[in-house]
């Protein structure tokens, strides 16, 4: 009996959408266009690409701020590549609206995103990657791994991680 209602609470929710809200780890995502951080050398100039990212929310995750972030670059073995640098953080404050919305009357959960920001690599870091491209490193698997900060409609902070590589050359979309 017991597992019978807690089959039927499970049906209950998922049928209304917000199943997603109790099994879904990730509910907010950065989604960068394109979606790698990179660079292009033209005539000796190196030239980051401006990406454009966006909050990814998943259905049913309330809305918020994504305050701000902050990175750090590492390598193919996961470790950091500069502990002491003084890069890496930015603030944001871009709204990103919930999960659901009432459409006539009704709630509707369904994933959303917000507007457009834009995140880029560092030119520092960019410049690093190129001159150890240039001295033939082999080992170039770099990637800004990124915590994301943001404040929820309910006062709650969050944060998340994710990791974007860095690509040469990146052309923009």
């Amino acid at each position: 009996m017991y597992r019978a209602g807690l089959f039927l609470l499970a049906l209950a929710l998922a049928a209304c959408g917000q199943l997603s809200i109790f099994f879904n780890p990730e509910p907010y995502r950065i989604r960068l266009e394109p979606t790698q951080l990179g660079y292009e050398v033209r005539g000796g100039t190196i030239e980051v690409v401006q990406n454009v990212a966006y909050v990814e929310v998943a259905s049913g995750a309330p809305g918020g701020v994504l305050e701000r972030y902050e990175y750090v670059v590492v390598g193919n073995d996961g470790q950091e590549l500069f502990p002491d640098a003084s890069f890496g953080s930015g603030v944001v404050g871009l709204p990103f609206p919930p999960g659901r919305q009432e459409e006539n009357g009704q709630i509707v959960y369904r994933g959303t995103r917000s507007e457009g920001f834009t995140f880029s690599l560092d030119g520092r870091v960019a410049a690093e990657h190129y001159n150890r491209y240039l001295q033939g490193e082999v080992d170039l698997n770099w990637r800004v791994r990124v915590t994301w900060f943001a404040r929820l409609e309910d006062g709650r902070n969050v944060s998340w991680k994710q990791e974007y590589q860095i690509k040469l050359p990146l052309r923009e979309q």
